[in-house]
């Protein structure tokens, strides 16, 4: 028989040492039905330390039915673990969310993003009429759609929230330039008149996003696929955005340090095959996580998974970072 991925993963523990993460457990996902979208989601939230602890303090259902029972269930069999580093099956989790999401039902590969976005809304969803809702605490910031009509100058604005900033891709920027052009002005003429309630007809008018307050962990979502009407279907955006591990932001009633804690990795061609992988700072050390596989990355390498500068599709790109307020 070969090595088991949980054996390899002892060689782990044992090549740290007194180096290992002080009270942590490091658990690879099994991935039986190309899963590894979902995977890579489920590392970064068990090691985003807010959601964790939350996690691990909800009272689960009776029946435990739900996302944030099943959550639970999840991190506390990855909390109880007898060794320091071993492997485990999201079998139960994964079965309950293709039964509410048909999307994910069946062995394709899907969007990590995506899956992302469902599942904080999902236990968004279960604690919205809780007093204390903490996804919206740990996740959620408001921002700002304001749109001034050059004929009359009135300002109208709309306030939303959001839990992740999908970020445009442009060559030669970085991951700072990418959130200014974020909040760039855009006019609005020709056919995308804005209708200014105030003059009744449709003007000219200049319309820009705004950050009004900063979640505690913030999610960048680096828009790596994009549709090519040539060619009729979703391509990658290999393009080049080089990020700090520390980012300062901001908002208009806050500013906030952010450190980098996971970065999610698309390696392949397209949206609908490759592979998902992420990387997470635990106690001041890089690990990667591939599946059940765990290994050392080293900050001199995080710059092979910026992308490259020049256009090619096979590669190795950050797809999203999380990173939590200091």
């Amino acid at each position: 028989m070969g090595v088991t991925q949980s054996s390899q993963n002892d060689h782990l523990e044992k090549y740290l040492g007194q180096d290992f993460p002080d009270g942590e457990i490091l658990i690879g996902f099994e991935n039986p039905s190309n899963i590894c979208y979902s995977n890579v989601i489920l590392q970064a939230l068990y090691y985003c330390k807010d959601f964790r602890n939350r996690i691990l303090q909800h009272q689960s259902s009776i029946n435990q039915n739900n996302l944030l029972d099943l959550t639970n269930l999840l991190f506390q069999s990855i909390s109880n673990h007898k060794q320091k580093t071993g492997v485990i099956s999201t079998k139960k989790m994964m079965n309950y969310i293709k039964t509410k999401n048909k999307i994910f039902d069946g062995k394709y590969h899907q969007d990590s993003h995506e899956f992302y976005m469902w599942f904080i809304n999902e236990c968004e969803e279960l604690l919205k009429d809780k007093q204390n809702n903490w996804i919206r605490q740990i996740f959620q910031g408001q921002q700002l759609t304001q749109t001034e009509c050059l004929n009359c100058h009135t300002i109208s604005q709309r306030e939303e929230m959001y839990c992740d900033l999908s970020l445009d891709l442009f060559p030669n920027y970085s991951l700072n330039t990418c959130l200014q052009q974020m909040s760039k002005e855009e006019q609005l003429n020709g056919q995308n008149q804005f209708f200014c309630d105030k003059c009744q007809s449709k003007q000219d008018a200049y319309k820009r996003l705004l950050l009004n307050t900063l979640p505690n962990v913030l999610v960048i979502h680096l828009k790596r696929f994009k549709y090519d009407e040539r060619c009729g279907q979703m391509i990658k955006v290999s393009t080049k955005i080089p990020f700090s591990q520390q980012i300062r932001i901001k908002a208009q009633k806050q500013t906030k340090t952010y450190e980098l804690t996971t970065i999610i990795i698309h390696l392949g061609q397209g949206i609908q095959y490759g592979h998902y992988i992420c990387i997470t700072k635990i106690q001041g050390k890089w690990f990667k996580f591939d599946d059940d596989k765990i290994s050392l990355f080293v900050d001199q390498d995080l710059h092979y998974v910026y992308g490259r500068s020049y256009p090619t599709q096979a590669q190795t790109c950050a797809y999203m970072l999380f990173y939590n307020a200091q």
